[in-house]
């Protein structure tokens, strides 16, 4: 009797210290699955297009746990990168292959690498490295005149150029999309990520309505 006790107090134990399995998150209000897809020809697969490369693409799945709508969005959404520290919000498709798509440079006297603080998003030219870009996933915020500035040149604009890219269409239809519902959502979202990367170097954070989630892709220890 004595034992069993022990075995059942032992299974509750465990049971309590269990973690989330890769790729899954969750609370009160929100459920959230995700894949990560960093091979060019599985984003190929994905898209139906070429992205180009640069980029990691995420399956979201999202199920809203609430009794009234909720709203989501990829802006919810930022990658980081365990691996140096790079951190990039989920870019629009029209930032990515949109007409006059930004192609930003850092400046020469652009601090890098690892301990630099940057507060925006990264941006990408249509098919370009990407870089990082003050302002929001809806504007192209201010740019620094000085040292530590970035220098931003927008490409497209002969009239051949200006015709939306192909891919513009694709990855649009596949995007999660950006609206409140109480039914499960599913779609694709777009970080920019420079050099190579393995999924268990990876981590996307939630931060919406529902609060705030990190979503881990390597197996918990």
């Amino acid at each position: 009797m004595k034992y069993c006790t022990a075995l059942v107090l032992s299974m509750l134990a465990f049971a309590g210290d269990k973690k989330p399995l890769p790729g899954q998150a969750g609370n009160d209000d929100i459920e959230l699955a995700a894949s990560v897809i960093i091979d060019p020809g599985e984003i190929r697969q994905a898209l139906g297009a070429d992205i180009g490369p640069g980029y990691v693409v995420v399956r979201m799945k999202v199920t809203p746990k609430t009794e009234k709508p909720l709203r989501i969005s990829p802006d919810d959404f930022t990658m980081i990168s365990r691996k140096d520290g790079q951190r990039s919000v989920a870019l629009s498709p029209g930032q990515i292959a949109g007409r006059g798509a930004l192609v930003v440079k850092a400046s020469p006297n652009q601090p890098g690498g690892l301990g630099t603080t940057t507060n925006g998003p990264i941006w990408g030219g249509i098919g370009g490295a990407p870089r990082q870009f003050p302002g929001n996933r809806n504007g192209a915020g201010n740019t620094a005149g000085t040292d530590g500035g970035v220098e931003a040149k927008t490409e497209g604009q002969t009239k051949e150029k200006d015709k939306d890219n192909p891919l513009l269409d694709a990855l649009k239809a596949k995007e999660l999309a950006d609206q409140e519902t109480l039914d499960m959502q599913e779609g694709l979202l777009y970080f920019p990520i420079d050099g190579k990367v393995k999924a268990k170097d990876l981590a996307v954070i939630y931060k919406g309505p529902a609060g705030k989630l990190v979503m881990e892709f390597a197996n918990p220890k």
